[in-house]
């Protein structure tokens, strides 16, 4: 298969399967929005779920990356199987020692306001996520596309279908929480069926251990950053706002999550298919191409939705949640600007300088904080959204203009135009709709017209080849 093939096949596959993954919890969200009617419970729920995001990089000790890195370095089937067993093997350990905490704090006798029951449940989740996300990577490694999209589309059927059962018999918060928690050890029973053959006590191997280790911890303070990223504004909102308002910007983070759909087809296929062509002599021509096509669907994406936000609300939501809209724009390009920081941060990692991306990304974190600070009290959630896309936008920045100046990566100059055009855009939607709405459509206009020639020629040579 050629690359091209590879990556849009994964691209559009996994694409197309989240799309039937991501259309569950938009079914789902009007029920429950119309029988969870007070915005604090789904406050409470985001603020578990922040604590859920910030331990599970640290249980994990980046072995899920470190996996793939190492997976492609050898095709011996003894060896592939050996990374596997000494990754379960960490995460076991670091699994086992977060039940023994949570346990420890739940006997404590400590309060935690009624929510006690939370801690556990929160130690039991955080493992078994740990421990599923492990199991389930070598049907990633394998690129077993149909595998991953069926049992990914089980798991929010089985999470919403007993968030819904709980609520209708008066425990929301209780189906929330449990029907997480029961979603994720659905999975883990299949994956552990599928992948059984690659994990054995037998396969332990102490370098194998050392090496996943080396890779994978300088990974942890990148992925706590970006738990930053996704947490501090709802933490911010809750301390400076209260839990209802963490609720109305978590409904509006559900619906923008919509962009989420983009980026796991993206993750679910992307680290398979840069670290299995990493060796080609164009590698960095690809990564920077690939880089182009995903910002410009990221662009477009944004322009075309733009005018629907509001009637997206009414339709799938009740009066309660409406001011929510107001952050879906910025929040819906949160996660593509990640993924954009992905693939020129990629280039960071297959020359093995994991930390360089640390540092930046840190950077990025510390002025989302800064900016939560300054734009919630004058703003409120959209303050929150505001800034968190900013930093987003500053962090993709930083990293891509350092893969640049390694010599590891290149950025078009119409491309450059295009991008700075839509920044000016997202953030002249709150304060004057109707005119980015038009705006928008303008742009589309002159991205075709960039590129016009760039797709016609893709046409043409597809059709050649067949």
């Amino acid at each position: 298969m050629s690359r091209a093939k590879l990556f849009l096949s994964n691209f559009f596959i996994y694409g197309m399967g989240n799309v039937l993954i991501k259309i569950v919890p938009f079914l789902m969200l009007p029920v429950l929005t119309r029988m969870i009617t007070d915005p604090a419970i789904f406050g409470i729920f985001d603020l578990y779920t922040v604590v859920i995001r910030f331990c599970g990089p640290i249980v994990i000790c980046g072995s899920y990356d470190a996996m793939f890195r190492l997976f492609f370095d050898n095709e011996d089937i003894l060896f592939r199987k050996q990374v596997c067993s000494s990754a379960l093997f960490i995460v076991l350990i670091t699994s086992f020692s977060i039940l023994l905490i949570t346990f420890a704090l739940w006997c404590s006798g400590i309060s935690f306001e009624g929510y006690r029951w939370l801690v556990l449940t929160a130690g039991i989740t955080i493992a078994a996520q740990a421990i599923q996300s492990i199991i389930a990577a070598p049907t990633r490694m394998q690129n077993n596309r149909r595998t991953f999209i069926v049992l990914s589309l089980l798991g929010p059927i089985v999470y919403f279908s007993s968030a819904i059962a709980f609520s209708f018999h008066g425990f929301p918060l209780q189906g929330l929480v449990l029907g997480h928690l029961l979603s994720i050890l659905f999975l883990l029973f299949l994956y552990g069926k599928i992948n059984v053959s690659w994990f054995s006590i037998k396969q332990f191997e102490k370098m194998k251990i050392k090496e996943l280790l080396v890779i994978g911890t300088p990974l942890i303070p990148s992925l706590l950053v970006l738990w930053v990223f996704n947490a501090c504004d709802r933490l911010m909102i809750g301390y400076l706002m209260g839990i209802e308002a963490v609720g109305l910007y978590g409904i509006g983070a559900r619906l923008a999550s919509i962009s989420q759909g983009i980026y796991i087809a993206f993750a679910g296929g992307w680290q398979y298919f840069a670290f299995s062509t990493m060796k080609d002599s164009d590698h960095t021509l690809l990564m920077s191409k690939v880089f182009e096509v995903l910002c410009i669907l990221s662009i477009v994406s944004l322009a075309l939705l733009l005018p629907w936000v509001d009637w997206l609300f009414k339709i799938l939501t009740t009066e309660t949640y409406y001011q929510g809209a107001i952050v879906f724009p910025f929040l819906f390009i949160s996660p593509l600007l990640l993924m954009l920081s992905q693939i020129s941060g990629t280039q960071l990692m297959v020359v093995k300088k994991p930390y360089l991306n640390v540092i930046y990304r840190a950077l990025g974190a510390v002025i989302n904080v800064i900016l939560n600070a300054l734009l919630i009290p004058q703003m409120g959630i959209l303050g929150a959204a505001f800034g968190t896309a900013l930093a987003y936008i500053i962090m993709t920045v930083l990293i891509t203009r350092l893969a640049i100046k390694m010599g590891l990566f290149f950025v078009s100059t119409r491309l450059l135009r295009v991008s700075f055009i839509s920044a000016a855009l997202l953030f002249m939607y709150p304060f004057a709709k109707e005119q980015a709405e038009i705006a928008g459509y303008f742009l589309i206009a002159v991205i075709v017209v960039c590129y016009y020639k760039d797709v016609q020629l893709f046409v043409r040579k597809y059709h050649s080849r067949r």
